[in-house]
């Protein structure tokens, strides 16, 4: 009886932890370390206007529709809301052959992705919602973290799993 009544006060609290939580966080969560304007100390800004995100980020790229070197592609966001992949930062200035290209809007913290059709590429990898974190040195861009809200392109979702390093404008 004694080990039964203890069993029961070990397992009751075990299964409340490993319950499902009731509703999700309302927003993102803070940045860890906020930027402070004139400070040059690595800082994160949740990305929330194009202006956060534009310039060239290197990623990788695992699918092999795209015959990336080494797996590794670029990614541009223009100031217009367009981007574009390619296999080099100077080929993500205009649409390259048949690679991904597409326009991302602000929703709040949210980034709205949509991917123009491309000939091999399932219709669930034409869009995604996803929360963007930019890593920064001071008021410089270095990394670019993607969350995901809402993607079921598993190519995608593996290959914005690392942190993008910021290559330029």
């Amino acid at each position: 009886m004694i080990k039964t009544m203890i069993a029961a006060c070990l397992l009751l609290p075990c299964l409340a932890l490993a319950q499902a939580p009731t509703r999700s966080p309302a927003g993102p969560r803070p940045p860890l370390v906020t930027c402070e304007p004139g400070k040059a100390v690595p800082c994160i800004v949740i990305a929330s206007r194009l202006a956060d995100i534009v310039g060239v980020w290197k990623q990788y790229l695992g699918n092999p529709l795209f015959a990336a070197q080494d797996g590794v592609g670029y990614i541009r966001y223009n100031a217009d809301g367009s981007f574009v992949i390619a296999d080099t930062p100077e080929h993500t200035v205009a649409p390259f052959k048949n690679w991904p290209r597409g326009t991302v809007r602000f929703d709040g913290t949210r980034a709205l992705l949509t991917v123009e059709p491309i000939e091999g590429v399932p219709a669930e990898c034409q869009t995604a919602i996803h929360e963007m974190r930019v890593v920064r040195l001071g008021s410089r861009p270095v990394g670019l973290i993607y969350s995901q809200v809402e993607d079921n392109c598993l190519p995608r979702r593996s290959d914005l799993g690392v942190v993008l390093p910021y290559i330029g404008r």
